[in-house]
């Protein structure tokens, strides 16, 4: 791993891939909290998305007349990231628009993200630069962390996610490209609480949009998973059947909706940073303990 950089606070330790600046290893003491990449399934740990989130109509956007190639999630964890700053326990990475990047996105950028490892806390705190003089910056961001479920326990079914705040129980379908549909599915809440079987992912991720909270907890029999989010407007839960591991993936933009063509630069929930400017989204993944 000599493209990966390595931190570590108390018994916790994580490792940061140069290439996209992915999060691909989070452990506290003997417990390894994320899904390792290159494995059979989905082949990511922890990608961050940028400057899309979700599919894309045909892997394509329209920006000012002309219509450009884009992937899912965008194209930041395409990029390879300059080191700026390293200690025991932080690393800041940072990319900038260049060649490859215009002929997706013909916009002016800089993306700087810093992971701070304190003992069973990972800070996670990214700042989106408009480095142009003139146009406005168009963009979504999020961060798609899958971690392994179940852990230290063999049932799924054990599992559930506590949702900060109540959220209602439609979520939009999701068509076979990716796009959100206009029909919703209904889910069964518990107050708060979702209670976790494969059965849920079925029919593809569950997309709360314009959700309530800013903190979503994966609460198991020993261990519970909290992430706060306090930029993120979405909140989609997401996994693969007889895959061992489940994304939560707080974020401020989503993907296309079905039958409905919108230029990139005039998706309203897209972020508009003007010249000269920064935004933040940061993140926080908290791990703890808990009897049986």
């Amino acid at each position: 791993m000599d493209d990966a950089v390595v931190i570590r606070s108390g018994i916790a330790r994580a490792v940061v891939n140069r290439k996209g600046a992915e999060l691909i290893g989070w452990q506290v003491g003997a417990s390894d909290l994320l899904w390792p990449r290159d494995s059979p399934g989905w082949n990511q740990t922890c990608p961050l998305m940028f400057p899309s989130c979700g599919w894309s109509e045909s892997s394509r956007v329209e920006i000012k007349g002309q219509y450009y190639p884009m992937p899912v999630h965008g194209f930041i964890s395409m990029q390879e990231f300059a080191l700026v700053s390293n200690s025991e326990s932080e690393v800041t990475l940072e990319a900038s628009d260049d060649e490859f990047t215009k002929t997706m996105f013909p916009f002016y950028f800089r993306f700087r993200i810093k992971y701070k490892i304190v003992d069973m806390q990972l800070h996670i705190g990214i700042s989106v630069k408009n480095t142009s003089d003139r146009a406005f910056l168009p963009y979504s961001i999020g961060i798609h962390p899958g971690f392994r479920w179940p852990l230290l326990s063999p049932r799924k079914d054990s599992w559930r996610l506590q949702f900060e705040k109540s959220e209602s129980p439609l979520v939009p379908c999701i068509s076979s490209q990716g796009l959100i549909q206009g029909n919703q599915r209904k889910i069964s809440f518990h107050g708060r609480c979702l209670h976790l079987n494969e059965s849920l992912f079925q029919n593809e991720a569950l997309c709360f949009l314009n959700a309530n909270s800013k903190r979503l907890s994966l609460v198991g029999e020993k261990v519970t998973i909290g992430i706060d989010a306090p930029d993120a407007r979405h909140w989609v839960v997401w996994s693969l059947p007889q895959q061992d591991f489940l994304a939560l993936e707080p974020c401020t933009g989503h993907g296309d909706i079905e039958d409905r063509r919108i230029p990139f630069d005039e998706r309203e929930y897209n972020i508009n940073l003007a010249p000269g400017k920064e935004q933040q989204f940061q993140v926080r993944f908290e791990f703890s303990q808990h009897e049986d």
